[in-house]
């Protein structure tokens, strides 16, 4: 008796998550692996459905670019100093090697194996990918060249051991530590055949992730979240364009108190003059031998009628759609961009004034850091694959004593220009004399490089002198106004 009271207390004085009272769906009690909930077919599912919404949806398209403008644009620049083992001529030629060296295989021809995309254009698809599938791979060819691949061919293979744990075609260890992957091969247009394994570290795994390695071992993206609204919000966009193209239908209602009717009303521009003539002995009754009373020309600009003072004529308006349902509308978009952390004032440019759109604009920048990250790390994964590479291959001649952790480089995310280059200096210069800020992450914000725009201004300066002309880089100082002399 006192257990059973016990509980009952419990429950009546309890969480309101975690006993709903049937006031709402109960999620259940079960946390398996977030794996389980996209399965092989589910999340084939999920990946057709985001697929479908971005060929056929612009706003999903445009979801997707403008979060790739702002994630996925970057500039590499090597960064090797002076050090102990490295002598400052050594730093600058190294510095010039391997930036040249990166933007000579950067071309399609030496970055993909199928030579169709550069660098930068496959690390933009594979942030695409992640978007819409939720995860991509690249594969590490032996020649320095990289295999995109679509998260939708990463399956199990068809023969698996007793003793492995696959997991939506990954082969993991207890702790989720990834030791190989099992990838399909497109045949024809829809068809599919098992390919190969291949070993995790030939290949880089580019995903979302918000769980541990042994709670989730593939990508899942946070627009699976926003399917459900876009979706609507596609559906929604043809009925309501179904409903006012049949709201055309309608034009004009002619109201009379009288016993007979009125006759007919036609369009002059499409009538035929002998059917106007030959009318019945019941038409010709009510509306005369010459035809009807009215004749509606909508293709002459005013529409004159000639009415009794029992008649009135009347436009019909179906006010399609309503403000309720633009609203509305606005407010499913508005959840479905929050799945791309996106604000609202980038769909709609009106939606707030300056400032509200520059903080919106600020948070969103804070927002893209953590996806950043994730663009960097794919790129260093790369860099440390491209580095062995060149000196596998002798492209790349380090110092003596010289190793790769002594090559220092920087992917760089792409800033925006300033909104008020004169008042923006100001402040800047402001606060590097204050010590607030540098130079250097002045210029990264600004979409520069400090150490480039040095070089070139010391290389201006010297080609200048060779001209014979001296360049000015003071800021003008505005001068007081003198007053005018008395005379």
């Amino acid at each position: 008796m006192f257990k059973w009271l016990a509980n009952r207390i419990t429950k009546a004085f309890s969480y309101d998550a975690i006993s709903p009272k049937g006031k709402r769906r109960n999620p259940g009690a079960r946390t398996p692996r977030e794996d389980s909930f996209l399965r092989e077919p589910q999340r084939k599912q999920a990946q057709a459905n985001a697929a479908d919404l971005s060929r056929n949806l612009s706003l999903c398209a445009w979801m997707v670019r403008r979060h790739l403008d702002y994630v996925s644009q970057f500039s590499f620049h090597s960064r090797i100093t002076k050090g102990p083992r490295i002598t400052q001529d050594d730093a600058d030629r190294l510095n010039t090697q391997i930036e040249t060296l990166m933007k000579e295989d950067g071309r399609p021809e030496n970055a993909d194996v199928a030579g169709k995309f550069s660098r930068e254009k496959l690390f933009r698809l594979a942030e695409a990918r992640r978007v819409l599938d939720g995860d991509a791979f690249f594969i590490k060819l032996d020649d320095g060249r990289l295999q995109g691949i679509r998260g939708d061919l990463c399956k199990d293979p068809e023969a698996k051991k007793d003793d492995e744990d696959w997991i939506n075609g990954a082969l993991v260890t207890g702790v989720g530590r990834i030791l190989s992957f099992a990838f399909n091969v497109r045949k024809g247009y829809t068809d599919e055949k098992s390919d190969r394994r291949v070993d995790s570290t030939n290949v880089i795994h580019y995903g979302f992730f918000d769980n541990f390695a042994a709670d989730q071992v593939r990508g899942i993206s946070p627009l699976i979240a926003a399917l459900n609204p876009l979706r609507d919000c596609y559906e929604n966009f043809d009925y309501a364009l179904a409903k006012s193209k049949i709201s055309q239908l309608f034009t004009m209602a002619i109201y009379r108190n009288a016993a007979k009717s009125m006759g007919y009303a036609y369009d002059e521009n499409e009538a035929d003059s002998s059917a106007t003539t030959e009318a019945t002995d019941a038409t010709e009754a009510t509306a005369g031998p010459k035809g009807p009373r009215y004749k509606v020309d909508f293709g002459r600009g005013p529409i004159l009628l000639d009415l009794e003072d029992d008649e009135r004529a009347e436009i019909l308006e179906s006010k399609n759609p309503s403000t309720e349902f633009q609203a509305f509308m606005h407010l499913i978009i508005q959840v479905a961009l929050k799945a791309l952390d996106i604000p609202f004032s980038f769909y709609d440019e009106a939606h707030t004034n300056f400032f509200g759109s520059r903080a919106a604009w600020l948070h969103y920048e804070r927002s893209c850091r953590d996806k950043r990250d994730d663009q960097i790390e794919l790129r260093r994964n790369y860099t440390i694959w491209k580095l062995r590479t060149w000196i596998r291959d002798d492209r790349l001649v380090l110092p003596a004593g010289v190793t790769i952790s002594d090559l220092v480089f920087e992917w760089q995310a792409r800033g925006m220009p300033w909104w008020d280059p004169a008042k923006e200096v100001a402040g800047h210069v402001a606060a590097v004399a204050a010590g607030f800020d540098t130079p250097q992450r002045i210029c990264k914000s600004a979409d520069s490089d400090f150490y480039e725009n040095i070089d070139q201004i010391a290389e201006a300066i010297d080609y200048a002198k060779s001209k014979g002309v001296t360049l000015k880089f003071d800021m003008p100082v505005a001068q007081p106004v003198q007053p005018p002399k008395a005379a």
